[in-house]
Formats: C-alpha cells, structure tokens, sequence
C-alpha cells in the first residue's frame, strides 16, 4: 500500500507582547526531505527590507547570492540588495524572526551596516555552545507553540535596553507608503533633521542609505499589487518610476530579471506555501519564487 509523502509544516505566529515594537512575526517551517518533488528548484527570497533572525533546527541550509555560496545553519540576515536562493539537502526545519527594517539594530551590537547583504551565523555573535544547545533544544520540543516561545525568551535576553531611532523610524514609514520617490533632503527637512543625521542613523538601524532601502522599497512596490495580466507603463508610473523601461532597468539591476516574471503563476509548491503564509500574515509583498 502506497503511503502519501510526508506534508510540510508552515505556521505563523505574532510575537509576545514584549517584542511587538520590533519584530512582525515568527515564522515556523519544517519540510521534510520527502515533501519536495525531486525537480523542485531553489527557494528564492527577493529583498523586501525586512532583516531576519533565523534558528535552524533541522539540516543545514545552503544560501547563494549570485556572488557567494556557503552553508549555514542559524543565521542573522540583514538588509538584502540581491535575491537569495535556499536549499537543503535534508529534513529542513527551523524559526524565522522577520524585524521590522529598524528593529535589527536592538538586538545585534554593531551597526546594522555590517550585516548589509550578508548572512552572519548567529555563533559569530553569540557563544556558540549556547546557541547550539538553542538549536538542540528546538529540536526536542514537543509542539510548534513551545519552540515559538523558547526562540522569544531568547531573544528577550538578546534585547539590549537602547531606545529605537524614532527618525529612523518615520523615515522608513514614508519610504514605505507611498513616499519612495521622495528626495532624501525634502524627506529629512520634513522629520527635523539635517539629510547628513537622517542618513547616519538610517545606517546604523538599517543598514543602508535611506535612497538604497527607497530603490528597493519602489520595486516591491511595483510588483506587489499586479494580479494576472499587467500593463507595466501603469504600474511602473503609480510605482514612482518615470516609465516602463526604468522599472525594467531597476528590476534587472536588482533582482536579476524582468518583473513579469514575478506575477507569474509559482511553480515550486513550497514557495507558494511560504508565499500564501507572507499574505496571511500581511506582509503584502513579493518575496519568495
């Protein structure tokens, strides 16, 4: 008698109170070797300018940027400029933290410009046979509520007392609704600082230049709202873009290909059921393929 293939497990839970002003969600995945079709491809993640904090407690991950290849297992992954593509060649299971864009900053203690573009594993910051007995720990808990709630305690400990950066903060609120075509200097008049202060505090908490996280944020902008057929001259125009073809240029130069590839029905079922997890948990963006 045939048996079906083990399912993967997503599930997606919104933090403690105590974390709420820094992180979004806590993402828990497992997908066992045998729920992936034999042909599926990479997982990729297109920059959204969300940093991530993530504990694997399954196989080790193997991540390429077009740039660089390596393994990693529990990981810090700051403010992204390219797509990244996951894989594993095992049982792959573990906790995604996903911060909002400032957040990062609070539990790291150096500028968030050194984990721009890069993923940092999580034992190059803290002891590592702390954070192996985390990883072992995830492992051998019962429940996907406990090992939620083990990470959160975690973190609490990593939290460091030092306020938020409120104009960092406005900024990425205005770069993020609609404000991405804003010049920098108009944006840092507008929140009471010097474009000088406004850039030196956006790196720090962010980890790039507040018109680096603009670009980025108008591409998401422009390919999250298109469903089925789209008239890009529309799109890229109520996007900010000044026609067609600079959307075009930006989404090569960034992402590496046109963006109607990214309104293209998803062929990779596990993409789509991280996809549909990233709307259920309105983060109403473009992110895996």
């Amino acid at each position: 008698m045939a048996t079906s293939p083990p399912a993967p497990l997503m599930q997606a839970f919104k933090p403690t109170p105590a974390l709420a002003d820094c992180v979004t969600d806590l993402w828990i995945w497992e997908i066992p070797l045998g729920a992936r079709a034999p042909d599926a491809s990479a997982l990729t993640l297109l920059p959204d300018g969300h940093p991530t904090l993530c504990f694997v407690y399954g196989a080790p991950l193997t991540a390429s940027d077009g740039v660089a290849r390596f393994t990693t297992r529990s990981a810090v992954c700051g403010f992204q400029f390219r797509p990244v593509q996951l894989s594993c060649a095992g049982h792959a299971a573990g906790i995604t933290v996903r911060f909002k864009p400032w957040a990062l900053s609070r539990f790291v203690p150096a500028s968030l410009e050194a984990f721009a573009g890069r993923r940092v594993e999580i034992r190059d910051l803290c002891s590592p046979a702390q954070v192996e007995a985390l990883e072992s720990e995830l492992f051998d808990l019962p429940t996907p509520v406990a090992r939620v709630r083990r990470v959160e305690r975690f973190l609490l400990h990593l939290m460091q007392a030092r306020g938020q950066s409120r104009l960092v903060e406005a900024a990425v609120g205005r770069l993020t609704q609609g404000g991405a075509d804003t010049r920098m200097g108009q944006l840092a008049r507008e929140l009471g600082a010097t474009e000088r202060t406004l850039e030196r505090h956006f790196r720090r908490a962010v980890g790039v230049a507040p018109k680096t996280f603009s670009r980025v944020m108008r591409l998401q902008a422009a390919l999250t709202p298109v469903a089925g057929p789209a008239r890009w001259s529309e799109v890229a125009l109520d996007a900010g873009y000044c026609d067609q073809a600079h959307l075009i240029r930006d989404s090569r130069a960034l992402f590496g290909t046109p963006p109607a590839r990214f309104v293209s029905p998803l062929d990779n079922p596990i993409a789509q059921g991280f996809q549909n997890l990233a709307q259920q948990t309105a983060l109403a963006t473009t992110i895996f393929r």
